[in-house]
């Protein structure tokens, strides 16, 4: 599927070979890299992202995340609907604690996106980082932090990265 997902043309992929994939997608590098990368390039990223954030699979919750952070990082802030993004950092401070392990995670990646790449929302995304506070995922065994959303957005601030876009997300 990763060799697949690189050379897709994100364009052409249906709504239904979409959810196809992200339903077999029980891989935590596909999940939350290849099918968010194909799904955020096609014309339905927006509608099964937020779609996919509310599965009760957790591999299905992750791939909304992460391709609603991948439409952050790459369409322009005039094609993203502020109201909504607000909406979800809202909802991420209220659930991040009591959701599953790879959810939290590419919840803790959309604020990091969010702030990095949508100049209009980098503070809201910082004091939502902030009122969050530090949280934990279980990674083999072990609980370990997840990347501090401060620190990230800081960096991009400080490398005068804030609001510039990708031209795309597939490595």
């Amino acid at each position: 599927m990763y060799l697949a997902g690189l050379i897709a043309d994100d364009e052409q992929m249906s709504k239904e070979e979409l959810q196809a994939w992200v339903s077999i997608a029980t891989s935590n590098n596909i999940s939350e890299y290849t099918v968010p990368w194909v799904t955020a390039g096609s014309r339905y990223g927006f509608e099964l992202g937020q779609e996919w954030i509310d599965a009760e699979e957790e591999y299905i919750a992750a791939a909304g995340w992460a391709t609603l952070s991948g439409l952050v990082a790459i369409k322009e802030d005039s094609k993203l609907d502020q109201a909504l993004l607000r909406h979800l950092l809202q909802r991420i401070e209220k659930t991040i604690h009591t959701s599953p392990n790879r959810v939290r995670h590419t919840m803790n990646g959309f604020i990091i996106a969010t702030g990095s790449y949508v100049k209009e929302l980098t503070q809201e995304a910082i004091d939502t980082a902030l009122r969050i506070g530090s949280a934990r995922v279980q990674e083999n065994g072990t609980a370990s932090k997840m990347p501090d959303a401060v620190v990230y957005i800081k960096k991009a601030i400080d490398k005068g990265q804030i609001g510039k876009k990708k031209k795309m997300l597939k490595c």
